[in-house]
């Protein structure tokens, strides 16, 4: 199995230490590296990508984000984007979302929280996808396992659809986050998010997690692109 994380925008003027830890209850200091970050899996034969990312330029306004011209260095590491063979969708929120009408061929994974989210309440072009998509839409209640390889598992923290996907690698578990961890340091520190749906859903993910040992691989951790081999300037080879 081969496994990529590509950085595509950085910055948010949401994210502050109050919103990633639950510890810094009232510091608004923001957070100068906030990133963003989907990952791409090979694997037997066939291509996933776990959450699509965003593009609007407007809304990366608005946000403060800024988005990266990660283009040229997909090119140069894939040639061009692998024909992905389908999606998992960890929760409905913009910058996890937004791209999958980029893949109108993909097979989509996603809680059933997360379609009823979308369609109700996505871009007009994310409610188009989900609709044109029916007969190629898996939607998980609590816990599935697909392709003989990843765990997905609603947890209910972050979001009410916030979900997870993990998987086994040798000893090693790999957990890909969605929301549920904002950095790495929630996991490894032992420190919930700072602002949840359900803070005591999230307390027990973190906590259970942190007392397996799993490896955190979440979506706006800027450390990502230090800790794994570094491909191009955003984008990393994990496994």
């Amino acid at each position: 199995m081969k496994l990529y994380g590509i950085h595509f925008a950085k910055g948010f003027q949401y994210g502050t230490m109050e919103t990633v830890f639950c510890t810094q209850k009232g510091n608004q200091e923001r957070i100068s590296d906030f990133s963003f970050f989907y990952y791409l899996a090979e694997a037997d034969g066939k291509y996933f990508l776990i959450d699509t990312g965003f593009r609007d330029e407007q809304l990366a306004a608005e946000m403060g984000v800024v988005l990266l011209p990660i283009e040229e260095e997909i090119r140069k590491v894939f040639g061009s984007l692998p024909k992905i063979d389908a999606i998992f969708l960890t929760h409905s929120h913009w910058d996890h979302i937004n791209n999958i009408d980029l893949y109108p061929h993909a097979r989509l994974i996603m809680s059933k929280q997360t379609y009823d989210q979308a369609v109700s309440e996505g871009t007009a072009a994310v409610r188009e996808r989900l609709q044109n998509a029916k007969a190629c839409i898996s939607l998980v209640k609590e816990r599935e396992y697909f392709y003989n390889r990843f765990h997905f598992e609603v947890i209910g923290g972050h979001t009410p659809d916030s979900s997870i996907l993990y998987f086994q690698i040798g000893n090693d578990t790999y957990c890909i986050t969605g929301d549920e961890c904002y950095l790495c340091d929630n996991m490894e520190q032992n420190i919930p998010i700072g602002i949840s749906f359900c803070k005591e859903k999230n307390e027990r993910f973190i906590q259970e997690a942190n007392a397996e040992g799993w490896i955190p691989l979440p979506f706006h951790d800027a450390g990502i692109v230090e800790r794994y081999d570094k491909l191009t300037e955003n984008i990393v080879r994990i496994l």
